[in-house]
């Protein structure tokens, strides 16, 4: 029997990614035996209009309603959250906060976040949650491959600034580049090219691949790992 799994998102790039990437991937992966359900997390809600926001946390609380929410239908759920700007509020921040390796912070704030959603109704199945944060940002899964770019920015003078951004971050795995409001990976893009967040910079990670980003991603390898594993 198939299995159904809620992609809980940030935001609006990465809700993209999984429909457009990541849903196909598993599906052909495991011959159509997990099927992939992306939602993004609502911010607020004007209800005179009768219109919902979504993309991005700022506090823990809308987050855990969303999945909340998504664990009472039965299903499987996992997050695809950016460990950049994580709200203080989030399991396991205060712990995670005094370790200096990031990978090991997100091990802390993904076991945390797994514990807080199980404790919240017993009927919830510890193994139908496999929260997920990324490192350190979903942008950093574009440095797998930094001139992919050049597909998206046509100009001289874009293709200049994306090689010199491809020499600023030689040698760098892309879930290392970190988590300043300098030198964060979208912080790092904007400042070479008019980047902006959304459907467009799904088309250069279509043509890195979901295998190539697995090669050079370890942790996010790992996630999808343990959702194959399924």
């Amino acid at each position: 029997m198939a299995k159904n799994m809620y992609v809980i998102c940030e935001g609006q790039s990465e809700n993209a990614f999984v429909r457009e990437l990541l849903i196909p991937y598993v599906g052909e992966k495991s011959g159509w035996m997990i099927n992939l359900w992306p939602t993004t997390v609502i911010t607020s809600r004007n209800r005179r209009a009768g219109r919902i926001y979504r993309g991005g946390i700022l506090g823990y609380e809308k987050a855990k309603s969303e999945i909340k929410r998504c664990m009472s239908t039965g299903n499987y759920v996992t997050t695809m959250f950016d460990f950049y700007a994580l709200p203080n509020d989030f399991p396991g921040y205060t712990d995670a906060v005094r370790l200096t390796n990031d990978h090991e912070k997100t091990l802390i704030l993904e076991s945390a976040l797994h514990d807080d959603i199980i404790s919240m109704d017993r009927t919830f199945e510890s193994d139908r949650f496999i929260p997920y944060i990324q490192l350190h940002e979903f942008e950093a899964l574009i440095y797998t491959d930094l001139s992919a770019l050049k597909q998206l920015y046509l100009s001289k003078e874009d293709h200049n600034e994306i090689d010199k951004l491809i020499l600023e971050t030689e040698g760098m795995m892309p879930e290392d580049i970190n988590d300043s409001p300098e030198t964060a990976p979208s912080k790092r893009l904007l400042e070479r090219v008019n980047y902006k967040k959304g459907n467009s910079v799904i088309y250069p990670l279509k043509t890195i691949g979901i295998d190539t980003i697995r090669k050079k991603c370890p942790h996010f390898d790992a996630w999808l790992k343990s959702i194959e594993d399924l």
